[in-house]
C-alpha cells in the first residue's frame, strides 16, 4: 500500500445480479405461485418446496424478486438444511415422467419454453454422469443413473441472467456453446456466440454456472476489467487506495516487502478519454510515462500472483510530489 491511504478491499470478477433477493412484489408473486404448485415451503427463508415425499425444490431470486435458478434433489443429499433425512438405502431418483412433471410446475413459475435440444450422452460431473436439455428460455442440467439417462438423481434449471465480466474463453465444440467467467462455465445461447470478444470487458446473457465448472478453463488472452485495464490471474481482491494523488508525473517505483518488482503493469486512463497508458516495471521496480497531460487518472497496478492496486491521481506539472511509490502484497 502506498503511504496512510484509506483502503477499501473488494472482489475483482463478474458483476451480475445473482445475489441474495430482498423483498419484493416479485418475489412475493414467485412463492405465492410455488405454493400453489408444491404446497406450504418447508423452509420460507432458504425458498424450499416439497416436490415428492424424498425430493425438495429449492428457488433461487435474484435481487428484484425474479427467479433464476431452480435446484431439485433429494433431501438426503442436503444435510444442513435436513440434518435428520433419512439415508436411502439405493440411490433415489427421478423417472422421466416425474422429471416432465416438475419440469412443468417450474414453467409456471417462470416459462422455459419448448424443448429445443433434448439431452445426449453423459458427461462427468462432482456429482455423478450428468446431460443437459436446453428449452427455449432455460438450460437444465441433469444428475442421471450411471448408465440410464433418462433416470434423473438431481437436476439444476438456469434461467438467463445479464452478467459483465471479462471472458476467459469460448467453448462452442460441446453440444451446448459456453462462455468461461471467472473460471466457472456459463451457458450462452447459440446466436450470442459471434459476439462475445475474449479478454474484453462486456455485458452478457448466460446462464449457470452449470455442472461443466469441473472442466479446466484455458485463459486464452489477458483480461481486462470494465475500465479497460488488465486483471491479473489468478483474479484477487482489489485494493482501492481512497485517496487521490497529486504529482507531477507517471513515474515511480513498486515494492514487495521493500524489494524491486519487475514486470509489473502500471496502467493509467485520463478522465474522460479512451485508451490505458501502460508502463512495465524494471529489474528496479521501475515504471515511467512521458510527455502526460496534466489532468485526473485512474490507475491499476497489477502482476500475476499479487493482489491489485487501484486509485485515482492528479497530474500537475508543478505539484511538491514527484513519483509514485505502490507496495503489492501477495494474493490469495
Amino acid at each position: 500500500m502506498t503511504g496512510k491511504s484509506a483502503m477499501v478491499i473488494f472482489w475483482v470478477a463478474l458483476t451480475t445480479t445473482c445475489v441474495p433477493a430482498i423483498a419484493s412484489h416479485a418475489s412475493d408473486a414467485v412463492l405465492a405461485k410455488a405454493v400453489r404448485l408444491f404446497g406450504n415451503s418447508l423452509n420460507i427463508e432458504h425458498r424450499v418446496f416439497p416436490l415428492s415425499e424424498a425430493y425438495v425444490v429449492w428457488l433461487i431470486l435474484d435481487r428484484e424478486g425474479a427467479l433464476f435458478e431452480v435446484d431439485v434433489g433429494p433431501k438426503s443429499y442436503y444435510t444442513d438444511e435436513f440434518p435428520h433425512a433419512s439415508k436411502p438405502s439405493k440411490e433415489e431418483f427421478l423417472s422421466n415422467a416425474e422429471y416432465n412433471s416438475a419440469i412443468e410446475r417450474i414453467s409456471q413459475i417462470r416459462d422455459l419454453g419448448k424443448l429445443q435440444q433434448r439431452h445426449g450422452n453423459a458427461h462427468p460431473s462432482q456429482f455423478g454422469p450428468f446431460n443437459t436439455d436446453r428449452f427455449e428460455r432455460a438450460y437444465v442440467d441433469r444428475v442421471v443413473l450411471s448408465g440410464d439417462d433418462d433416470s434423473v438423481i438431481k437436476f439444476n434449471v438456469y434461467f438467463p441472467q445479464d452478467m459483465a465480466g471479462s471472458p476467459e474463453q469460448i467453448m462452442t465444440t460441446q453440444p451446448e456453446p459456453m462462455v468461461c467467467l471467472v473460471h466457472e462455465w456459463y451457458y450462452i445461447w447459440p446466436d450470442a456466440t459471434r459476439k462475445v470478444r475474449v479478454g474484453e470487458w462486456q455485458n452478457l446473457q448466460v446462464a449457470g454456472p452449470n455442472f461443466h465448472g469441473m472442466m479446466a478453463c484455458v485463459r486464452t488472452t489477458v483480461l481486462h476489467d470494465a475500465d479497460g485495464f488488465m486483471i491479473e490471474e489468478p483474479q484477487n481482491e482489489t485494493i482501492i487506495i481512497a485517496e487521490s494523488y497529486t504529482v507531477r508525473a507517471l513515474a515511480g517505483r513498486v515494492f514487495l516487502d521493500d524489494q524491486p518488482i519487475e514486470g509489473v503493469n502500471v496502467e493509467f486512463r485520463r478522465m474522460g478519454i479512451e485508451g490505458i497508458l501502460r508502463s512495465k516495471t524494471d529489474a528496479s521496480g521501475a515504471f515511467k510515462i512521458s510527455q502526460v497531460r496534466e489532468g485526473q487518472y485512474k490507475f491499476k497496478v497489477t502482476k500475476d500472483g499479487f493482489k491489485a492496486i487501484s486509485g485515482t491521481l492528479v497530474v500537475d506539472h508543478r505539484a511538491r510530489r514527484k513519483d509514485l511509490s505502490f507496495a503489492l502484497h501477495v494474493g490469495t
